[in-house]
């Protein structure tokens, strides 16, 4: 059975890349989800997005390329700058790393690297590559504030990853029961309550 979506003639406009290109990425992203990356082909994605093959083309080289576009998308959307004060810095870190891990796009895509991980290596490690750089901006965030308040020997301070621990465990469940399945419905206070004990 064909997704109605997909079975009508789309009118193709000429659009900018910038209003294009998200397009092309929505559209991948729900041909990865029902097809898996490797079946996903890049006529499917074109006709999704209304575009002939050429035009996809035109944006994008291979699937690979559109799969990288998607997790930079995904996990550089979140903004680190503007760090609040000690008081704030727990509810802050925690709202960072929901909006960084635990978009829906982002399950989307910890769900297609997981059976898809062999075949896609590159994929794998660009994915690391990221997270490995949202955990080193929360780390700095964490290392800032514990030396602003003169406690450096702490376990937060030996081991700042640990703060991303509860929103890992978050994801892997939500990856493998869903989403709207929660290890707690309290898990986001929780998180924050945790920081602040570890921060006070």
């Amino acid at each position: 059975m064909m997704d109605n979506d997909r079975t009508q003639p789309r009118r193709r406009l000429r659009l900018a890349p910038a209003q294009r290109v998200p397009q092309i990425l929505d559209a991948a992203l729900q041909e990865f989800s029902r097809r898996g990356f490797t079946a996903a082909r890049m006529d499917d994605i074109a006709q999704r997005c209304g575009l002939s093959k050429g035009g996809l083309y035109a944006h994008f080289d291979s699937k690979d390329a559109i799969f990288k576009a998607l997790l930079d998308r995904s996990l550089n959307r979140t903004d680190w700058a503007q760090m609040p004060q000690l008081a704030a810095v727990a509810e802050w870190t925690v709202d960072r790393l929901h909006a960084a891990l635990l978009a829906p796009e982002v399950i989307t895509l910890v769900r297609l690297l997981i059976p898809e991980r062999e075949r896609v290596p590159l994929r794998v490690d660009e994915w690391k590559k990221l997270t490995q750089q949202h955990t080193q901006q929360v780390m700095a965030v964490i290392h800032h504030n514990l030396e602003a308040s003169g406690r450096k020997d702490t376990v937060l301070a030996r081991h700042p990853w640990l703060v991303l621990s509860p929103i890992v465990h978050v994801l892997l469940w939500h990856t493998v029961f869903g989403e709207g399945a929660e290890p707690d419905p309290h898990y986001r206070q929780a998180h924050i309550d945790m920081l602040c004990e570890l921060l006070a």
